[in-house]
């Protein structure tokens, strides 16, 4: 009788084929995949904060309970694409609560997050145009750091917003984005005059962020519903005691900010919650950017580049491109919720009533006064769900020169460009960004710190999660003065094929503003002045984040505690 045990049946070695057919096919459908639809790559650096992290320390403030990230530099490795991120770190300078200016000792070594993983979407621009707005991987088209400048490689791996796309001109004002046509230094007359279009307005248009963009470009300047517990001075994270920005303009009218006294606050302790009961008169609160210095309120400040600003020449600059957002309860009352945000002297209101809103428009008479003149309505809607007793989420948003007004999270009203648009003072924005270009810093005008106020009438009333927001403010000027592509001594000009890229953390982001190394590979008929990224240079769309920035295990290249609760797509 033969041995079974040495006897291969027809059937088994053609199990076993199929087998290793199967897990060949796998890995050549995977290089596939990888070479020609999607890769994924690592976030080295926080060019892209916070809409992508590179290595970073994220603290959660002990006093308020708000979490913010603060960004950590890594070493360059042989890799271009790659940094050595320290799994501990020492932060450089002391960091403070963005929320309430709690104090974080500089002194206590932190466990370090390593930078997002991404997805992207290789050589979806084969088949499809790029958008501006997008967030694009390209290979870096600044080789100045290469040890053969005449012969550079391109091997480095970039990611960044896309701004511009050529035939067109580039230029940053007052940390908006413009676009003119290609030839826009014909946009000048002899006196040196911005000339005007077809349509009487400046040949430079105002780029607007779609809503999927904006939603991720959002900074949060103050968040009510993190409210310190002590707020008192500590000498382990306060130098002063903490004080309530949101107040009251006129004693006693009518807005209660705080509740019962405790041990720590004799005085009434804050609240979340404001209560506003006055069937008589109104009262106002307005946000005192001022209340607590070390948050920089109403600035351009980022918290995640704070050792950055300590060790750069940082000079503040307001952005009034704000969000204002509440849940407003009217418990009884016919009078209006007023919510306001003013930009230079313009002041925008939105009006909710019993049943309707409306959106005004006025004149800021004096700096830091709220005294406004010409108030006018630019245009008014009927809200059902104004007209009853329960919650209402309200939005008062004006970003880009659009005002709009959300209610529940819709929209509702918004101002077109003939309600509200920069053309009007173009001419001044322009002269007071060259200035500021000539000087090394931004000029700003006396009008340059916004108002934000909420105003209350003849009603009993409560506001609650009120939140606080600011836009991106794009940096147009150098402090050292160096030649910067993009702003208006040095309007960026795009050919066809080519783009202007710009980084989410526009204060340390390495980007087509600093590039100084014009593109020249003569075998391959390629020319491209410095400042732009060209076509053949764009690897694809960047879409998921699908490995969080999360801890690494300590003495080892593992990083294996993703954050999964942070998946998200990318805007």
């Amino acid at each position: 009788m033969p041995d079974a045990t040495a006897t291969k049946t027809p059937h088994a070695d053609a199990n076993y084929k199929e087998t290793v057919e199967s897990i060949l096919v796998a890995f050549i459908l995977a290089f596939i995949f990888r070479a020609f639809i999607v890769e994924a790559f690592v976030i080295p650096t926080g060019s892209m904060a916070p809409t992508l992290y590179g290595a970073h320390i994220r603290y959660r403030c002990p006093d308020c309970g708000y979490t913010f990230d603060a960004g950590v530099k890594g070493t360059p490795t042989a890799d271009p694409d790659d940094m050595d991120i320290p799994a501990i770190a020492t932060p450089a300078v002391d960091y403070h609560c963005p929320n309430c200016g709690y104090d974080f000792s500089a002194t206590d070594p932190q466990p370090v997050r390593f930078g997002d993983r991404i997805l992207v979407l290789k050589y979806l621009y084969l088949f499809q145009q790029p958008r501006r707005w997008d967030v694009v991987v390209f290979k870096s088209p600044d080789e100045q750091n290469h040890h053969v400048p005449e012969d550079p490689e391109y091997g480095m791996n970039y990611i960044k917003r896309l701004i511009g796309i050529g035939p067109e001109s580039i230029v940053i004002l007052d940390g908006n984005v413009y676009t003119g046509p290609f030839d826009a230094d014909s946009a000048f007359g002899p006196d040196g005059k911005l000339l005007l279009g077809s349509d009487g307005k400046p040949i430079f248009k105002i780029q607007r962020k779609p809503n999927y963009a904006q939603d991720s470009l959002w900074r949060v300047i103050n968040n009510n519903d993190f409210i310190p517990h002590l707020g008192k001075s500590d000498p382990n994270g306060r130098e002063h005691p903490w004080t309530q920005p949101w107040q009251e303009e006129t004693p006693s009218s009518g807005w209660k900010l705080s509740a019962g006294a405790t041990k720590d606050w004799p005085g009434g302790a804050p609240s979340r919650i404001f209560d506003f009961s006055n069937p008589q008169a109104n009262g106002a609160i307005s946000f005192n950017s001022e209340a607590n210095p070390d948050v920089h309120a109403l600035t351009d400040f980022l918290v995640y580049d704070e050792s950055e600003h300590r060790s750069n020449r940082w000079v503040p600059l307001y952005v009034s491109d704000l969000k204002l957002s509440c849940n407003y309860t009217r418990r009884s009352g016919q009078g209006p919720l007023r919510l306001q945000l003013s930009k230079n002297a313009d002041v925008f209101t939105a009006e909710f009533s019993p049943g309707a809103v409306r959106l005004l428009r006025a004149q800021r008479v004096l700096p830091d006064q709220p005294k406004v003149v010409d108030e006018r309505e630019l245009k008014s809607a009927r809200i059902d769900a104004l007209g009853g007793n329960a919650p209402v989420a309200v939005e008062l948003i004006n970003v880009d020169y659009r005002v709009s007004i959300r209610v529940n999270g819709k929209e509702v009203l918004a101002t077109t460009d003939e309600e509200y648009s920069p053309y009007p003072k173009f001419a001044e924005i322009w002269k007071q960004e060259e200035e500021g270009s000539h000087q090394g810093e931004a000029v700003q005008g006396p009008f340059a710190r916004p108002m934000v106020r909420i105003d209350a009438q003849q009603q009993d009333a409560r506001v609650e999660h009120v939140v606080l927001s600011r836009d991106i403010y794009y940096l147009s000027v150098r402090s050292d003065q160096h030649s910067f592509w993009g702003n208006v001594r040095r309007i960026s000009h795009l050919n066809p094929g080519e783009y202007f890229v710009m980084g989410d953390n526009s204060f340390i982001s390495g980007d087509a503003r600093y590039w100084d190394t014009e593109i020249n590979l003569p075998h391959e008929g390629l020319r491209v002045e410095s400042g732009r990224v060209p076509e053949r240079f764009m690897l694809g769309k960047a879409f998921f984040v699908y490995w969080p920035a999360g801890y690494r295990l300590p003495s080892t290249s593992i990083h294996a505690v993703p954050d999964f609760g942070d998946m998200r797509f990318i805007r």
